[in-house]
């Protein structure tokens, strides 16, 4: 089993690809899954940063970097290239409570599922969110994407159409439920990862500790008026202090800063 790499060594490592990597970005010369790999390497940078500093601004000012960088990426991207669940930028915006960015990402994703490029049901899961918790859409329109997600899964379904049920329903016991199935799912996935050797060194000290779209669904609950326990696996409770958060400009992603020298 190949070792956790040391935190500092996580951020240098994130820092450096995304340097490397942002001319392709900038010009937009990769493809969406390639994106959003891009961008997970703002929730590893942000990761360390808050696990070395017990700070929430540096780790949500990254989220908000992948955020944003996304959104630049998707507005150069024609429709039929896209694919909805390749979005968890998304959520990164939804974590950091960049309201803005979580908006202008749903308006420019495509509402539609494209067969070619992702599974149905994942694609029901983010266009869902979007629809109930950045674009504000009526509750038929979002309810109709939930009854397709249950006829596909033949009416069972798995924690996560629960827990989207319970935000559309408001139902905090359905809620609770479907939040520690879907923990519990996630501690699996995780383990297993980790037992197979498929783990990366790089995600084991961080996306493996702290799940941004866990934090992500912490506040959408909130904001269905659901309550969440304070303490929450895998959500530090200063990973959600939102309020301290100071967005920064929406273009410094342009600007990364340089990781040559290891510190």
């Amino acid at each position: 089993m190949i070792p956790p790499t040391p935190l500092p060594l996580v951020l240098k490592n994130a820092g450096l690809t995304i340097e490397e990597a942002l001319p392709a970005v900038v010009s937009r010369q990769l493809r969406q899954a390639e994106m959003v790999a891009y961008c997970g390497l703002y929730r590893r940078a942000g990761i360390a940063r808050l696990l070395l500093s017990g700070r929430p601004q540096p780790f949500f000012e990254d989220l908000s970097r992948s955020a944003r960088a996304f959104l630049y990426f998707l507005e150069g991207l024609s429709d039929d290239r896209k694919a909805t669940s390749l979005s968890a930028p998304f959520l990164d915006a939804i974590a950091c409570n960049d309201t803005g960015a979580a908006e202008a990402i749903a308006r420019r994703s495509r509402t539609t599922w494209n067969p070619d490029e992702e599974y149905e049901e994942d694609f029901l899961f983010y266009r869902f969110l979007m629809g109930r918790f950045a674009l504000g859409e009526p509750a038929a329109e979002v309810e109709a994407l939930l009854g397709r997600w249950t006829a596909l899964e033949g009416g069972s379904g798995g924690p996560r159409l629960a827990l989207c049920k319970a935000l559309q329903a408001r139902d905090q016991v359905t809620f609770d439920e479907a939040l520690a199935a879907l923990l519990d799912e996630r501690s699996h996935e995780v383990d297993s990862a980790r037992e197979d050797g498929l783990l990366s060194p790089d995600d084991a000290p961080t996306t493996a500790k702290v799940w941004v779209d866990l934090l992500a669904l912490l506040r959408c609950a909130g904001a269905a008026g659901l309550e969440t326990e304070e303490v929450v696996p895998m959500a530090p409770p200063v990973a959600r202090r939102v309020d301290l958060f100071r967005r920064p400009a929406p273009d410094s992603w342009r600007h990364p800063p340089s990781h040559r020298e290891f510190t």
